[in-house]
C-alpha cells in the first residue's frame, strides 16, 4: 500500500472503528482526534479511565482468588456439582479479569498497538474468549439449577455427568465462537502525518453490512442468548420456588413441598439468580452503548467524552461483584 493510499484510508479508518465497539477493542473510540494529525490520543478521561480499570483488575484478582480459596475449604459432602460450577465460574472470571482488563488498560495508555502481529491475533482472540466465558459459566448454573429445581429426580440420576458436560460444552462453545478474531484482526501500518500502527479489522470485511453481520452475531452469543436463557431458567425457578413455598390444604402435599427446597439448596438458587441479575446488570449499559454506535456513529461526538467510558468501564464491574454475591450466600 502506498504512502498516499494509506491516507486515503486513514480518516475513514478512524471514522469505522466508532462502528465496530463489539467485540473489537474500542480504544479508538474512546480517544480523542488531533484535528491536525487525525490520530488518536489519551484524554483525561482516559486516563481517569485507566486507573479505574487497574483498580478493578486488583480488586477482582483478590476477590475471586479469596472466592477460590474458600470454596476449596468446603466440606466434600456439601453440593460437589454446584462446588464444581462455582470453580468454573471463578477460573472465567479470573481468565477475562487478567486478559480484558490489563490488555484495556495497556492498549488505552499506548493508544497504538506495540505487540506485533503474533499478540494482536492472539491478545484478541483470548480478549473475546474470556468474554464468552462467564457468560456461558452463568448460563450453565442457572440451567442445572433450574433443572435441579423443576426436576430433582432427573437432575440427580444424571448429575454426575450432565454438569461437567454443559461445563466442557461452554468452553469449547467459547473458544470455537472466538476463533474469527485470529484472522480478522491484522497490524495496519501508517507513515503520514507520522508513523502510526495499529492493530485492527480493516480490509478484513467486504463491506459494512458484513462487519455489522459479524458484531450482531457476537453480540447475540455474547448477550441476548445467554440473556434469554438466564430469564427463562431464573423465571423457571422463582415460579417453582413460589408454588413451594405458598400454603396447600393438604398437609402431605405441603410436607413433600418443604422437602423440595431444603435450605441449603434454597440459598443456591438465590446465589444462581444474584450471579444472572450481576450479569445483566453490569453488561446491559455496555452492550446498549455498543449497538447504539452501530447505528449512530456520531454518537462519540453527541455524548460527554467521560460518560462514554464510564459506561464502557460497568462491565467490568461483573467479576468483581461476583465473589461478594458467593460470600454473602455463603454466610
Amino acid at each position: 500500500m502506498s504512502i498516499s493510499q494509506k491516507n486515503d484510508t486513514l480518516v475513514p479508518y478512524m471514522e469505522s472503528r466508532k462502528n465496530c465497539i463489539l467485540p473489537f477493542n474500542d480504544t479508538l473510540a474512546h480517544t480523542a482526534f488531533n484535528s491536525s494529525l487525525h490520530l488518536p490520543s489519551l484524554t483525561i478521561s482516559g486516563v481517569v479511565r485507566v486507573a479505574i480499570t487497574f483498580f478493578l483488575l486488583i480488586f477482582s484478582i483478590i476477590g475471586n482468588t479469596v472466592f477460590l480459596v474458600k470454596l476449596s475449604k468446603q466440606s466434600l459432602k456439601k453440593e460437589s456439582r454446584v462446588k464444581l460450577l462455582l470453580n468454573n465460574l471463578i477460573v472465567a472470571n479470573l481468565l477475562q479479569t487478567l486478559i480484558v482488563m490489563p490488555m484495556d488498560g495497556v492498549w488505552n495508555i499506548t493508544v497504538q498497538w506495540y505487540g506485533g502481529e503474533f499478540l494482536c491475533k492472539l491478545l484478541n482472540f483470548l480478549k473475546l474468549f474470556s468474554m464468552y466465558c462467564p457468560a456461558f459459566m452463568v448460563v450453565v448454573i442457572s440451567a442445572d439449577r433450574c433443572l435441579a429445581i423443576t426436576n430433582p429426580l432427573k437432575s440427580a440420576t444424571k448429575c454426575a455427568h450432565s454438569g461437567r458436560y454443559m461445563i466442557a460444552t461452554a468452553w469449547i462453545f467459547s473458544m470455537v465462537l472466538a476463533l474469527p478474531q485470529l484472522f480478522l484482526f491484522k497490524m495496519i501500518h501508517y507513515s503520514e502525518p507520522i508513523p502510526f500502527s495499529q492493530c485492527a479489522t480493516l480490509g478484513s470485511f467486504q463491506s459494512q453490512l458484513d462487519q455489522k453481520f459479524y458484531n450482531l452475531f457476537t453480540f447475540g452469543f455474547l448477550f441476548v442468548i445467554p440473556l434469554f436463557i438466564m430469564l427463562i431458567c431464573n423465571s423457571r425457578i422463582i415460579i417453582k420456588m413460589t408454588s413451594a413455598l405458598r400454603p396447600k390444604d393438604n398437609k402431605m402435599e405441603l410436607g413433600r413441598s418443604r422437602n423440595v427446597l431444603p435450605q441449603a439448596r434454597t440459598k443456591t438458587i438465590k446465589m444462581t439468580i444474584a450471579f444472572a441479575t450481576s450479569f445483566i446488570i453490569c453488561w446491559t449499559p455496555y452492550y446498549l452503548m455498543g449497538i447504539w454506535y452501530w447505528f449512530d456513529s456520531d454518537l462519540h461526538n453527541k455524548l460527554p467524552d467521560p460518560i462514554n467510558h464510564f459506561l464502557f468501564l460497568f462491565g467490568l464491574l461483573n467479576p468483581c461483584l461476583d465473589p461478594f454475591i458467593y460470600g454473602y450466600f455463603s454466610l
